[in-house]
């Protein structure tokens, strides 16, 4: 059984992925001679065009795995636009994640976030600290030296609860549960 084909724009997708979704648009029907048309563009890249077909009175986008795989990771102004004629109406506007395909990524690939980098560098500095006095890491050109330890200790309570928020909206995105506890009085 195929999957089903998402009705709406995506927010993130994965470079080397084949991408497909499908719009329905009442006031711009496909069978009415509308073409939607996406825009992607991000500073330093090249920008990216992504041309529907038509699918009934339905545009259906697919754009192929040989394709996105050349796509740059990163955040992606996002727009889409109806055109018939000399007629243009835009029809979305947002922004698209591409992400990195780990089966083709480079060695030096990782997937953590920022949160979870600093969260891993403040734990390994509070761990090493009974055996060094001066103590320093670095993560994406920021280092941090010499922090007092109930500093670290703050620091590192913040960055779990980052690293646990985004845990939270990962498991959501996957029809998970979040994990956090709702708590409620009845009255």
């Amino acid at each position: 059984m195929a999957a089903a084909i998402p009705t709406k724009e995506p927010e993130t997708l994965v470079a080397g992925d084949t991408w497909k979704w499908k719009r329905s648009l009442s006031d711009y029907l496909a069978s009415d001679s509308w073409s939607l048309t996406y825009y992607l563009r991000k500073s330093g890249s090249s920008a990216i065009t992504v041309t529907s077909s038509a699918d009934v009175d339905d545009h259906l986008v697919t754009v192929a795995a040989a394709t996105t795989a050349a796509y740059t990771p990163g955040t992606w102004d996002f727009r889409g636009y109806v055109t018939k004629s000399a007629e243009r109406f835009e029809v979305f506007n947002g922004v698209l994640e591409i992400e990195t395909n780990p089966a083709t990524a480079a060695s030096s690939y990782d997937p953590r976030t920022h949160a979870e980098k600093v969260l891993d560098s403040i734990e390994a500095v509070l761990e090493s600290r009974a055996t060094k006095e001066v103590l320093s890491f670095s993560v994406e050109g920021n280092s941090l030296s010499s922090y007092p330890h109930e500093q670290l200790l703050v620091m590192r309570s913040r960055y779990r609860v980052e690293v646990e928020r985004e845990k939270a909206v990962e498991r959501l995105k996957v029809g998970r549960a979040s994990g956090r506890i709702i708590l409620t009085r009845f009255q």
